[in-house]
This record gives C-alpha cells, structure tokens and sequence, in this order.
C-alpha cells in the first residue's frame, strides 16, 4: 500500500488531526496581515482588503480541507500581502513554488520550476478543479 493511501485511509473528518494546527497558523498569520495599516512597509502599500482576507480565509480553509481529505500532506505556507492590499500565499517545494494572489475578486496562481519567465513559470487563474493537480505538482517537487 503507497503512503498516501495509507494517510488517506486514516483520515476521519472529526479526528483531532494536526488539521487543527494547520488552521491555527493560517488564522494567526491572516490575523498579523489583517493588522496592517496604509504605508506597512514605508513604500506606500495599501492596507489588506477586508473583502480579499476574508476570501483568503475561506480559500485556505477549504484548500486545507481538500488537500487534507485528498490524502495529501499539508506545508504550512507563507501569507503576506502586497502593495496593492491583496493577500499573497507562498509554498515552496523542493524546485517548486506555488504562489496565490487573492484579491477582492479572483485568486490568481502561478507556478515556478526555475527562473526563465518564458519557460520555467505558468500563471492562470485559479478555480477548484485546479486546486488539487496544483497541489500535486508542488508536492512531486
């Protein structure tokens, strides 16, 4: 039995898994961004949007989750934000980086494997079916 089956299968929904864990870092790093205000970093960056942190809670809740019950193992990511106020995700992997931008509308995704632009980095936007090929593909880095 691969090991992936083996986390799959010992997987319950209402265990008291490190699943608890995983929210707690995702909901204090959210919580220190959420305290930003105008000008955070001296360069004039906006303040987080109220509207792209509460889409960014419930995206890593519900990533979380999938990844979770997809027998996948979680790694814990970096979330900051940007100058524009959007909340920023980062995973690295080995060679690969999985890196969300969640703004008040959409969440955008881009997926780096070197440092040539052209060839060595995608961008999309992000949907639920993607989620779980993305994941994936950070975790065969």
């Amino acid at each position: 039995m691969h090991l992936k089956e083996v986390a799959k299968a010992q997987y319950k929904p209402n265990q008291a898994f490190p699943i608890d864990g995983f929210r707690a870092k995702i909901r204090d790093q959210l919580g220190t961004v959420a305290q930003r205000e105008h000008n955070w970093d001296d360069r004039e960056s906006k303040k987080p949007s109220t509207v792209a942190l509460n889409n960014a809670k419930r995206l890593m809740e519900e990533l979380l989750d999938s990844v979770i019950s997809a027998g996948y193992s979680w790694l814990t990511p970096f979330i900051s934000s940007d100058e524009d106020g959007h909340i920023t995700v980062a995973w690295h992997k080995g060679e690969h980086e999985l890196h969300l931008e969640i703004t008040d509308h959409e969440v955008e995704y881009v997926t780096v494997w070197g440092i040539k632009i052209d060839t060595e980095m995608d961008v999309g936007v992000l949907s639920r079916d993607k989620c779980i090929p993305l994941w994936k593909w950070l975790l065969d880095g």
